[in-house]
């Protein structure tokens, strides 16, 4: 439960990174902790102690941003650039600060392997190559968690605190309303160009174009090189490589020499631990569990987990397992070789002392089916020999293309029975989240920076590679066209210009319908009676509007959805100002606009408040973890102030 409570602190603290792809920021902090080469790109752009970051990764990094932030399109529409720079260099900072608590390898690898959930998580990053991003993630989390329990304090809540954060929630309204919807307005609306050019000409920025390139290519893919029969023969030949070690599960208990031991303090501790053992099997006679015996008895590292022993094998499955070797000589032997499960053995002398240990559990070695590793197979192939085969046939087929053209390079004998083809990908942008005739650009990290670096008419090979560095494809390109970063001609995008209008004066016109309406209604009179006198503009029917009801809804600082109704901020805030049954209007919403009428408020019973012990608790450690967050976010923002990052002039 802490574990899982721990984990929800850090989601809730880095909620607004994962709009943007939390392992962003992970791959950028692992990325320059490994080096980088010469060049441009390897320019240092960020700087805060020993951590640095390249232009090229940094570039990379607010690339997929973009991506990740045009994805989510409830978010909103497209991404600006300034603010995902400045978003992944708040995160790279933060993240930097928060990885300087030290977490070693070993603790990680527990952190994974304790957990069976993980396990496979790890083992599904792990077949897409993505295993050193999750082990970095785990990292940064294990570290977050390690600063925020040496950070936190207790901080005290206030009566007066807990009875207002009540109040919020349990202050609460419900509306009839009457929405009259931006959509219904839109059909009946004609733009002439004159319009639609007058709006383009006032708001141009908005339809500014990043540069777009076409390009024409092959594409070789090395995954093609390998096929089903190499990866089973692979299999056959190596079985060691599939085989698990023998394992087993043991407890122990401890009878512990003195450091710098005599042969006396030896000779004592023997005879103590003979009698220990004799209690040891009477007390399992009686029924008491190995497990509680060492718990209480133990006098090693184990005994708070009742004597259970684990190894460090990557090999063995996740558990308390260990495989010959993890221990010292004399306890692998009982284990490995005397004891079978459910036995208890004679003592054992180590260089520790006197053990007396009960095996659990023997578990074989097994060779995993070839279904189970046949991916991981096909990966290891791949790179050791296919990437090599495509690579040489790709700088051969570069030579055809440059002497001949791609149509009859693919003619030749060496080519014809390969599968290729020569496509073009059409103009697409810089900040494109997918190559046309080729795929996302994520599955291809490189190419795109590639392809906007060529001059036209450049044949080259280029690379395009997979999050881990290795090949996914080698594409001989040619650049056919480039297209600057422009504002484009109103005449190619009229259409869209012109819908834009329809939209922008579907909103006036609803807003402007429900004024109308509103300018009909006398005093006290309710919203069913004033829908009566609505008369509907030309080309809308009347009927389509109605009397609704929402559902009842607590005001929420972070959100204007209403629950049965949709979202407006306006209609929120309103709907705690008036009075039962007061109408206002019109007021507008995302999609809709609305004239609304008050029908219940539910407010907070205070007097029941101060009764239910529960509620109180309730409401008091919620604002327990708001103030423990606080003083966390205040901890983070005095050491980024204290770090002092240097950014580079171009992303200021």
């Amino acid at each position: 439960m802490i574990i899982f409570l721990r984990e929800k602190f850090i989601a809730q603290l880095f909620m607004w990174v994962i709009a943007i792809v939390f392992l962003v920021g992970t791959v950028l902090l692992y990325n320059n902790s490994q080096g980088g080469s010469g060049g441009p790109e390897a320019e240092v752009v960020l700087r805060m102690g020993d951590a640095e970051v390249t232009r090229g990764d940094f570039e990379r990094a607010v690339a997929d941003a973009m991506r990740a932030a045009r994805n989510q399109q409830r978010f909103g529409g497209e991404p600006d650039r300034g603010e995902t720079q400045k978003s992944v260099i708040e995160q790279w900072i933060q993240q930097t600060i928060l990885s300087s608590a030290t977490v070693s390898d070993a603790e990680v690898e527990r952190y994974i392997r304790s957990d069976a959930d993980r396990v496979s998580l790890y083992n599904l990053y792990q077949q897409r190559g993505f295993e050193d991003i999750y082990a970095q993630s785990v990292r940064l989390q294990l570290s977050a968690t390690t600063l925020r329990d040496t950070i936190q304090n207790l901080e005290l809540v206030t009566d007066t605190e807990i009875e207002q954060d009540f109040r919020i929630e349990a202050d609460k309204a419900k509306l009839k309303f009457i929405e009259f919807r931006h959509a219904d307005y839109t059909p009946g609306i004609e733009v002439d160009d004159a319009e639609a050019e007058a709006h383009f000409e006032a708001n141009r920025d908005i339809y500014k174009e990043e540069e777009q390139v076409n390009v024409k290519f092959i594409k070789v893919t090395p995954a093609d090189y390998v096929t089903e029969a190499d990866v089973q023969t692979y299999y056959d030949e190596n079985p060691r490589e599939f085989t698990t070690v023998e394992a087993v599960r043991a407890r122990h208990i401890l009878k512990k020499f003195p450091d710098s031991a005599t042969d006396e303090q030896k000779a004592e501790v023997k005879t103590a631990a003979e009698e220990l053992l004799k209690t040891v099997n009477d007390e399992l006679a009686k029924g008491t569990t190995f497990a509680e015996l060492a718990e209480k008895h133990s006098e090693g590292p184990s005994a708070s987990q009742g004597g259970a022993l684990t190894g460090s094998n990557p090999n063995l499955p996740p558990g308390a397992y260990f495989a010959r070797g993890d221990m010292v000589k004399p306890f692998e032997e009982a284990c490995f070789d005397t004891l079978n499960p459910g036995e208890v053995s004679e003592l054992v002398e180590t260089q520790y002392g006197y053990h007396i240990i009960t095996l659990e559990e023997k578990k074989p070695p097994e060779t995993k089916p070839f279904d189970q590793v046949q991916y991981d197979i096909q990966q290891k192939l791949v790179k050791i020999r296919g990437t090599e085969e495509a690579r040489e046939l790709a700088t051969d087929l570069l030579y055809e293309v440059e002497i001949t053209d791609y149509d009859t390079a693919l003619t030749l004998d060496a080519y014809k029975e390969k599968a290729l083809e020569a496509q073009e990908t059409g103009l697409f942008s810089s900040d494109a989240t997918t190559i046309p005739n080729i795929g996302p650009i994520w599955s291809y990290r490189g190419l795109t920076e590639a392809l906007f670096d060529t001059e036209v008419g450049v044949i080259k090979v280029v690379e395009g590679k997979k999050s881990n560095g290795d090949i996914e494809a080698f594409f001989i390109a040619t650049v056919l066209e480039k297209k600057p970063a422009a504002i484009p001609p109103f005449t190619e995008i009229k259409a869209t210009v012109i819908e834009d209008v329809r939209k922008k004066k579907a909103k006036e016109r609803a807003v402007a319908d429900a004024q109308n309406l509103m300018n009909q209604r006398a005093a006290d009179e309710s919203l069913d009676a004033l829908l009566k006198k609505y008369q509907a503009p030309e080309g809308l029917e009347a009927d389509r509007l109605s009397v609704q009801e929402s559902n009842l809804f607590a005001r929420a600082a972070n959100s204007h959805y209403i629950s049965g109704m949709g979202n407006s901020d306006e209609a929120m805030f309103a709907a705690f100002l008036m009075k039962l049954d007061e109408i206002r209007g019109p007021l507008k919403g995302d999609s809709s606009v609305y004239i609304i009428q008050l029908t219940e408020r539910q407010e907070p019973d205070l007097e029941t408040f101060k009764t239910d012990t529960d509620e109180q608790t309730r409401h008091r450690q919620s604002l327990i973890q708001v103030k423990k967050r606080e003083a966390y976010l205040n901890w983070l923002a005095a050491r980024k102030k204290q770090s002092n990052p240097w950014i580079h002039p171009d992303y200021r």
